[in-house]
């Protein structure tokens, strides 16, 4: 089941698809909402890679590295979630500033449980961040769905959340234009998280026939068949 909820211009267009008997919210700003566990899913935020830039000499604005931490802030406020779910690279490099910048933040969220399956970028922190109030599993089993950063697409222990991809899907115009977006990827066993971070680059994807993508642009989101594309 799938509709597309763009009527109420108070609230941002969604998504609303249903997996394993369990209805799932993609919105454009790149996370899901389970509303039945009152869950907030997102995936690979790479906290910390504007300084990590800046500290090689990379001229990025400091105010772009506060971005990706705005927007969880927003989220959290509006939808008041008991969890949040990260699917991994939460922070992208060595220990820095973004990390205490990150625990303290934290603080102000004391009735969320903060949850972190591990990425392959995660390894830097793993000695910070049960002390930043973050909860870490190598994978998490969560109802039907069976939480990992890397695709596990076959797995046999329920509907794979993930991410690491950074997956997009090019939308095509008059004149052979075409841009590339950001997207949920959907596949029969898995859906794969957008970056949910600032200047992290994206992965078109060779879709199957039966995959569906969620194309994300601006405050809309789109549903494209992988079989359109092809």
């Amino acid at each position: 089941m799938l509709k597309v909820n763009d009527s109420d211009k108070k609230k941002p267009s969604h998504a609303e698809i249903e997996l394993k008997g369990e209805l799932i919210s993609l919105f454009p700003a790149k996370f899901a909402f389970w509303k039945k566990e009152s869950t907030i899913f997102l995936s690979d935020c790479h906290l910390g890679k504007i300084s990590h830039f800046r500290k090689s000499g990379i001229g990025i604005p400091t105010q772009a590295g506060l971005e990706t931490f705005s927007q969880i802030h927003k989220i959290l406020l509006e939808f008041q979630p008991e969890r949040i779910i990260f699917l991994g690279d939460i922070f992208h490099s060595d220990f820095n500033s973004d990390f205490h910048r990150f625990e303290n933040w934290r603080k102000q969220f004391k009735e969320t449980s903060f949850d972190l399956v591990l990425g392959n970028h995660d390894k830097s922190g793993l000695n910070y961040f049960e002390e930043m109030g973050l909860n870490i599993h190598p994978d998490l089993t969560i109802g039907p769905f069976y939480c990992t950063h890397e695709p596990q697409i076959h797995s046999e222990k329920g509907f794979n959340f993930c991410g690491h991809i950074h997956p997009a899907v090019s939308l095509f115009g008059s004149g052979r234009q075409n841009v590339k977006v950001p997207c949920f990827w959907k596949g029969n066993n898995h859906l794969c998280f957008p970056s949910f971070g600032v200047f992290t680059g994206s992965v078109s994807i060779k879709p199957n026939s039966t995959d569906q993508f969620f194309a994300l642009a601006g405050n809309s989101i789109r549903l494209i068949e992988g079989s359109s594309i092809l």
